[in-house]
């Protein structure tokens, strides 16, 4: 069973973004739940999977209600492909390559959109409880700030100065060495000549390559046939 880490993003603001590690067995309404989970949402609207092209464009749609699948007269002239219910759809029948792009789409009224990219797939952890967030970036937006808006409540200007003055600074790493160092209760020596060697010093986080390496290409297609078998 194959583990998918997925990066997600608020549209048009790359800044603001979430890690997902889910199984390839788990549906889309398991990933529904943690989207809303991480972007403190409160699941009581409408929403949409849609597997999307490399240029974000929509195609087959998976919701997340019954009466929402029935098409409507557009999407029939359209001859849209018949939506899928996310309780009864497995990600892995939609994984169809490395880079698997969908968008995620809740509450009508707002239509909230997210962007969702493959980033990784990664072999079983039996260990591992999932779906999980394992990375948060950039605090999330406010819900119902965009409906205000629209009804006229917010302008635009004042939808960003609340927007803005939501966002806490980041603490500057200079500041808090300089604090360890002036706070002599509690602190060891040693602690702080180790950090003062490492002060100046380069020490790069590793991180994932957004660039799948050639073994990953090549194991692809096993770990998703091995998802859809599971």
């Amino acid at each position: 069973m194959a583990i998918y880490k997925f990066k997600i993003f608020v549209e048009d603001n790359e800044d603001i973004y979430r890690e997902i590690e889910i199984l390839s067995s788990q549906t889309f309404e398991e990933f529904h739940t943690i989207v809303q989970d991480a972007f403190k949402f409160d699941k009581k609207h409408a929403a949409s999977f849609f597997v999307s092209d490399d240029y974000w464009r929509k195609d087959q749609e998976i919701t997340l209600r019954k009466e929402d699948l029935e098409l409507d007269e557009d999407e029939i002239k359209l001859k849209v492909a018949p939506k899928k219910l996310m309780s009864g759809t497995k990600i892995a029948k939609f994984i169809e390559s490395p880079r698997q792009r969908f968008l995620y789409v809740f509450d009508p009224a707002v239509k909230w959109t997210f962007c969702i990219e493959l980033m990784k797939i990664l072999p079983d952890n039996p260990k591992g409880v999932f779906p999980a967030i394992v990375k948060s970036i950039g605090n999330p937006p406010k819900q119902y700030k965009q409906i205000q808006m629209a009804k006229g409540e917010l302008t635009p200007d004042q939808l960003m100065d609340t927007m803005l003055a939501d966002t806490e600074p980041e603490a500057d790493e200079s500041e808090i060495y300089k604090a360890i160092k002036n706070d002599t209760n509690g602190v060891d020596e040693g602690d702080l000549n180790h950090l003062e060697g490492e002060e100046g010093e380069d020490n790069p986080e590793s991180e994932d390559s957004d660039l799948m390496n050639e073994d990953d290409e090549e194991s692809f297609e096993d770990l998703a046939d091995e998802g859809d078998e599971h």
